[in-house]
C-alpha cells in the first residue's frame, strides 16, 4: 500500500497507550512498538531493548513484515525512550495463593471496586493519541469507565480516542488485530497479521490429523483446561475455540456454552468429566508458578484418571492463553502437543513448525513425587496390622459399650456419632458417617463419601436380567454360591475376571455369582500401591456389569486389615440371604509367601487362585484377546515410567532389565482400561446383537 508523506508523518507521530498486555503484543506484531508511549505494569515484553526479558520475536510469534523490519538493527538504534507505566495494581499475585487472589477479586467486584487504577500523572505525561483498553473482563484491567473519566479530566478535548476491545471468540480476537491496525492507520498490517495467525492455526490442526483420530470428534482426546485451580475455573471466551476447533481435541467441559466467561467448577464435576488430560494454565501466571500450584493441588488432582496416567500438564497461561493476542497461536500448538504427547507423527509435525514453544519453557508435563506424600496403608498385599495410640476404633468401641451417642475424635477434637446413635435414628442419613451400620445405603455419591464397607455398584438393572452373566445384588437368590474377587483394578485382577467368566460358561453345575471387592484409602480415595482412584475401579465394574463392594481403610482407626475385610464380607451377607458358599478369589500369580499368608488368615473360607502358576505367555495371549488397554499406574524401579502401555514388547523390555515381566515383585502396577473395548470383548463373550 503506497503511503503519502502525510500518512507517513502521521504514523511517525502516533502515540499509543496500551492498557492491556494483549494490545501491547498486538502493537509489537503490527510493527508499532516505536509508537507505544504508555503500557501496563503487567506488560512483560521489552519494547526498547531490555535484555533482561524475552523478546517476542525470539519466540517466533506471528507478526507482519513491518514488525520484522522495525526489529532490525537500524530501527533498534532509532527507538524512542521507553514507554511510561500507566497502571498500578492493588494486589501482588506473586505473594498470594490462588484462594487469596480469588477472594480479593470477589470482594473487589462485590464492593464495586477495581483491582487496577490509572496513574493520572503518567497519563498526562504520555499524551497519547489513542488508548487501547477493554470492557470484557473487570478482573483483567483498568475499568473502561475510569479510562473515560481520566481521559476527559487529564487530556485536552478531542486529543485522544479510546478504543475498547471486547473479543469473546477466537475469531473476534483476530478481528482486534484489524481494528487496532485500522485505528492506527495501517489496515493492511492487520489483515496480514490475521491471515498469518489463521495459517498457523490450520498448520496445527493438519499436524494433529497425522494421528488418524483428530477427524473423528468422538475419538479425540478429551482435554480439561483450567484457568484457575483454587477454586477451579474452566477456560472461557476464546479457549473453547482453541480446544475444539483448532487443537484436535474436545473440551471436557462441553456442558459449558462456548465463547462465554469462564465458569467455576466443582471438583466433583471435574471428576465426572473424566478428561484424558488436564492443562493448567492459570490466568496471569507463568509456567513456573502454574507448575508450583499444580504440585500443591496434588491431592485434588489425584482422583483423576489423567493424574494416574501422567497426563497433567502446565503452561504459561499468562502469555499463551489469557491474552487475546497473537500468542494464542502458540497456545493452540501447546494444547495439541500435550494432547498428542505420545504420538510420534503428530509431535514431529508440530515441532517442525518452527514456532512451538519448547517443553520446559512454554509448557511441561507435571511430575508428581509419589514419595513426597506417603499414603501407604495395609491392603491385600501387605502382611501387617496397624495400631495407633488413642485410635478411634477403640474409643468408639468403648463409647458403644457405655451406650454413648458420641465420642471425641483424637485427631480433630470433633464429636463423632457412634453406631449406637445411628441405630437409635433407625436409618442411614446419607451423609457417609464414619460408623454407619447400614452400609451407607442412602449415600448418593458413595465413592466420595463412604467410611464403611458398601456397594458402590450393585450390578445391572433388573431389566433383561436373563441376558446378564452376573446378577445384580438385589436379584441373587437365596442359597447361592458367591465368589468374591479381591480386585485391585490392575491387569491381574482383570485376567482373573476373564478366567472366572470361562468357568461360569463351561460349568453349568456351579452357577456362581461374582462380586468384586476393593479396598482403598479412606482419605485419598486411592487404592494403595496401585495409585488408582476408587472412581476408576467403579468405572470398570459398571462397564463389565459386575457388582462392586468397596472397603475404605483408615490409617488412624487402629483396626486391622482382616477386621475390615470381615466387615465387607458381613455387608455381603446383609444383602444376600442364606449364602450357601462364599469363596474368596485372588489374582496372585506365583508369590508363595502371599498365598501362605492368605491361607493362614483367611483359611476359614474356600480360597481360589485361577491364575496360579500360569505361563506368562498364556496370560499375555489372553490379555491381547480382550482388546483392552493396560497402562502403568505406578512404578518403583528406574527405567520404566508411569503412563506406559503394558504390551508384549514392554514385558520383554522389563525382563531384559532383570524385572518380573508382570511386575509381581512390585516393580510396577497397572490399571486395566476395560472401557477401551466392548463389554463382550473384554469378558471374552460373543457379542450380543
Amino acid at each position: 500500500m503506497a503511503r503519502t508523506k502525510a500518512t507517513i508523518k502521521a504514523l511517525q507521530d502516533l502515540r499509543i497507550a496500551s492498557l492491556l498486555p494483549s494490545t501491547t503484543d498486538i502493537c509489537i506484531a503490527l510493527g508499532l512498538q516505536n509508537n507505544v508511549v504508555g503500557i501496563t505494569h503487567e506488560c512483560d515484553f521489552p519494547l526498547f531493548g531490555d535484555s533482561s526479558k524475552s523478546h517476542p520475536f525470539k519466540h517466533h510469534f506471528v507478526t507482519c513484515q513491518a514488525a520484522i523490519q522495525n526489529d532490525s538493527a537500524e530501527a533498534t538504534a532509532n527507538k524512542p525512550p521507553p514507554p511510561l507505566t500507566l497502571t498500578v495494581s492493588h494486589i501482588d499475585p506473586s505473594k498470594a495463593t490462588q484462594a487469596e487472589i480469588d477472594q480479593a477479586v470477589k470482594t473487589s467486584l462485590h464492593n464495586g471496586l477495581s483491582l487496577y487504577n490509572l496513574d493520572d500523572d503518567a497519563l498526562s505525561r504520555a499524551q497519547p493519541d489513542i488508548i487501547l483498553t477493554q470492557s470484557l473482563c473487570e478482573v483483567c484491567a483498568v475499568a473502561k469507565d475510569e479510562v473515560d473519566d481520566k481521559v476527559s479530566c487529564r487530556l485536552p478535548p478531542n486529543q485522544c480516542r479510546v478504543l475498547s476491545l471486547e473479543p469473546e471468540s477466537l475469531e473476534e480476537v483476530t478481528e482486534t488485530f484489524v481494528r487496532i491496525a485500522d485505528a492506527c492507520g495501517v489496515p493492511e498490517r492487520g489483515e496480514e497479521l490475521r491471515r498469518s495467525f489463521w495459517k498457523g492455526a490450520e498448520q496445527v490442526l493438519l499436524a494433529t490429523e497425522k494421528s488418524g483420530i483428530a477427524k473423528n470428534k468422538e475419538a479425540r482426546p478429551k482435554l480439561l483446561f483450567l484457568e484457575w485451580v483454587d477454586p477451579p475455573f474452566n477456560g472461557g471466551h476464546w479457549i473453547p475455540d482453541m480446544v475444539d476447533k483448532w487443537s484436535g481435541c474436545s473440551t471436557a467441559t462441553s456442558w459449558v456454552t462456548n465463547s462465554c466467561k469462564s465458569v467455576q467448577l466443582s471438583w466433583q464435576q471435574i471428576y465426572d468429566a473424566d478428561p484424558d488430560l488436564v492443562v493448567i494454565a492459570c490466568c496471569g501466571f507463568d509456567l513456573k508458578r502454574n507448575e508450583k500450584d499444580a504440585l500443591a493441588a496434588r491431592d485434588l488432582l489425584k482422583p483423576l484418571r489423567a493424574f494416574n496416567e501422567g497426563r497433567i500438564y502446565t503452561a504459561d497461561g499468562n502469555l499463551y492463553f489469557a491474552r487475546p493476542g497473537p500468542a494464542l497461536r502458540e497456545g493452540i500448538a501447546i494444547l495439541s502437543r500435550c494432547a498428542y504427547d505420545g504420538d510420534e507423527n503428530v509431535v514431529k509435525e508440530l515441532e517442525g513448525l518452527g514456532w512451538l514453544p519448547n517443553e520446559g519453557e512454554g509448557w511441561t508435563r507435571v511430575v508428581f513425587d509419589h514419595a513426597a506424600v506417603d499414603h501407604s496403608i495395609a491392603d491385600m498385599e501387605d502382611l501387617v496390622t496397624q495400631t495407633h495410640e488413642n485410635a478411634f476404633a477403640k474409643l468408639h468401641e468403648e463409647a458403644c459399650a457405655e451406650g454413648k451417642d458420641v465420642y471425641i475424635d483424637p485427631e480433630t477434637g470433633y464429636s463423632v456419632f457412634t453406631e449406637v446413635a445411628h441405630k437409635r435414628r433407625g436409618k442411614c442419613c446419607g451423609s457417609g458417617c464414619r460408623h454407619c451400620p447400614y452400609n451407607h445405603i442412602n449415600v448418593k455419591d458413595k465413592a466420595k463419601k463412604i467410611q464403611q464397607p458398601a456397594f458402590l455398584y450393585e450390578g445391572p438393572d433388573e431389566t433383561d436380567d436373563e441376558q446378564r452373566l452376573f446378577a445384580s445384588i438385589c436379584t441373587i437368590p437365596p442359597n447361592s454360591h458367591i465368589k468374591v474377587l479381591f480386585h485391585s483394578g490392575g491387569k491381574d485382577s482383570f485376567l482373573t475376571i476373564r478366567k472366572l467368566v470361562k468357568q461360569k460358561l463351561q460349568n453349568e453345575q456351579d452357577p456362581f455369582h461374582l462380586i468384586l471387592l476393593t479396598t482403598f484409602d479412606s482419605s485419598t480415595r486411592v487404592i494403595a500401591h496401585q495409585e488408582i482412584p476408587i472412581e476408576t475401579v467403579l468405572k470398570q465394574a459398571q462397564h463389565l456389569e459386575i457388582p462392586l463392594l468397596a472397603i475404605p481403610l483408615n490409617r488412624c482407626s487402629g483396626e486391622t486389615y482382616l477386621s475390615r475385610i470381615q466387615g465387607g464380607l458381613n455387608a455381603i451377607h446383609s444383602r444376600v440371604p442364606d449364602i450357601s458358599k462364599l469363596t474368596l478369589v485372588f489374582g496372585d500369580l506365583h508369590l508363595d509367601h502371599i498365598r501362605e499368608w492368605r491361607e493362614k488368615e483367611l483359611g476359614q473360607y474356600p480360597l481360589e487362585y485361577p491364575l496360579w502358576k500360569m505361563p506368562y505367555d498364556d496370560l499375555m495371549d489372553d490379555l491381547e484377546k480382550s482388546k483392552i488397554r493396560v497402562v502403568l499406574s505406578a512404578v518403583t524401579k528406574d527405567g520404566i515410567e508411569e503412563g506406559t502401555l503394558f504390551t508384549r514388547d514392554f514385558r520383554n523390555v522389563v525382563e531384559a532389565l532383570g524385572m518380573d515381566g508382570f511386575g509381581e515383585n512390585g516393580e510396577f502396577h497397572s490399571v486395566a482400561e476395560v472401557w477401551a473395548a466392548s463389554r463382550e470383548e473384554a469378558l471374552g463373550l460373543m457379542k450380543v446383537d
